[in-house]
């Protein structure tokens, strides 16, 4: 405000030294200099008080006196008033500038470079560690248990045991289980063979399955003989020894016998695997098993278990510059480099912009009359001066020297003429 202040104060100096000029003239008024000077001074001293007179009556009345069309502003507030604000609304600050200015901004990239360049300060990691704890802390647990129970149950049901059997069938041929379960079965049938117990078992069976065989005549003879020679332990070596070459025969590689057994054994796995009783059935055990479980409380407690876990690891912070920051980074660079999905995110940004300021377009030029209101007269009137009073202040020096100028004209004819 100091610029109107000096332009004032030039422009009242300017009066005081036309006065003093038109009265230091009027005694040597029989010289031609001092009438032609006196004129002057005294067309510019009744220009100057006559711009005074229009300055001030724009703000107040001159001198207080309450001259009709005088103190325009503050009779005129509200045409002022309203003027300016249908100027704001109209002119300085319409929809269709302001949508326009706002469409020529890519304001996607601002707000990914405002993101990026502001994600990398320590305020930033403080305030993502923050929400992310909260965020943690503040998941709904025990509501989200029911919801992930029923989906664990609706997958498991979901899925077929079918294709799951086949798969096994063929990776028992292609991982060799098929040979190791062959071997490991002969193992245990060797082992069990070795035992002392077991010839006397054996040698049990088979004298009973030979005394139990029906035949007569020479036949029956023949048996009688047999079984005179043999005993319970004399059959279970006899059995024990073929048993154990039968066994022998098949941990052999090269056999053909081992070979048929494998074969055999894969058609059966694959038989079975690939028969609707069979895959019919796990199904409907697997889908009763599913059924039956009530998995609330357990899913609860690992989720639990989990949260506790993960706060645990979240305690120092570390995980926001280890984890998110690179994370946040790979997306923000994904993002710039899709420039499709950066086309559309503007035109929304843009829309919902453009939308917003035409839907709240009014509340401009009423935010302008509200801030307008509460000034009273002599606040608006003090802010008009401070905005304008420096131009105004020239209008009146400039009608002193116009009108000085315009005395030495009028002056010069009159004399001329007299």
């Amino acid at each position: 405000m100091g610029k109107p202040k000096s332009t004032k104060t030039a422009a009242a100096w300017s009066l005081v030294i036309l006065g003093a000029g038109f009265a230091a003239t009027l005694p040597f008024q029989q010289y031609g200099w001092a009438r032609l000077l006196a004129g002057a001074f005294e067309a510019g001293l009744v220009g100057g008080l006559a711009d005074w007179f229009a300055v001030t009556a724009l703000f107040r009345h001159p001198l207080g006196i309450p001259i009709p069309h005088t103190a325009l502003l503050p009779k005129n507030r509200d045409k002022l008033t309203n003027a300016l604000v249908s100027t704001v609304e109209n002119n300085l600050l319409n929809k269709d500038s302001i949508a326009s200015k706002i469409a020529d901004i890519r304001l996607a990239d601002l707000v990914l470079g405002g993101v990026e360049k502001g994600m990398r300060t320590p305020e930033a990691a403080a305030s993502i560690d923050v929400l992310a704890k909260r965020l943690v802390q503040s998941l709904p647990l025990a509501e989200l248990a029911p919801v992930i129970v029923a989906e664990l149950k609706r997958q498991v049901t979901d899925f077929d045991t079918g294709p799951l059997l086949e798969a096994l069938a063929r990776q028992t041929s292609e991982k060799g289980y098929d040979r190791r379960a062959l071997d490991y079965t002969l193992e245990q049938a060797e082992s069990w063979l070795l035992r002392p117990e077991t010839g006397y078992t054996l040698g049990t069976l088979g004298m009973q399955a030979v005394s139990g065989l029906q035949v007569s005549g020479l036949m029956q003879f023949a048996l009688n003989a047999f079984l005179g020679y043999l005993n319970e332990e004399r059959m279970g070596e006899m059995i024990r020894h073929f048993l154990l070459d039968q066994v022998a025969e098949l941990q052999r590689e090269e056999h053909p016998r081992r070979q048929a057994v494998l074969d055999g054994l894969r058609t059966q796995v694959t038989r079975l695997a690939t028969k609707d009783t069979v895959q019919e059935g796990l199904n409907g055990w697997k889908d009763s098993l599913v059924e039956a479980w009530e998995g609330d409380a357990s899913v609860l407690g690992k989720m639990e278990e989990l949260r506790i876990r993960l706060l645990d690891y979240m305690e120092d912070g570390s995980y926001v510059q280890t984890y998110i920051l690179p994370l946040l980074d790979r997306m923000l660079t994904d993002l710039r480099g899709n420039t499709e999905l950066l086309d559309k995110i503007n035109v929304r940004i843009v829309e919902g912009i453009t939308g917003l300021v035409e839907a709240n377009h009014s509340r401009i030029g009423n935010l302008v009359r509200e801030n307008v209101d509460k000034m009273d007269n002599k606040s608006l009137i003090a802010l008009m001066e401070d905005k304008l009073g420096q131009d105004l202040q020239w209008i009146r020096i400039n009608g002193a020297v116009t009108g000085f100028l315009i005395g030495i004209v009028l002056t010069g004819i009159r004399m001329l003429i007299q």
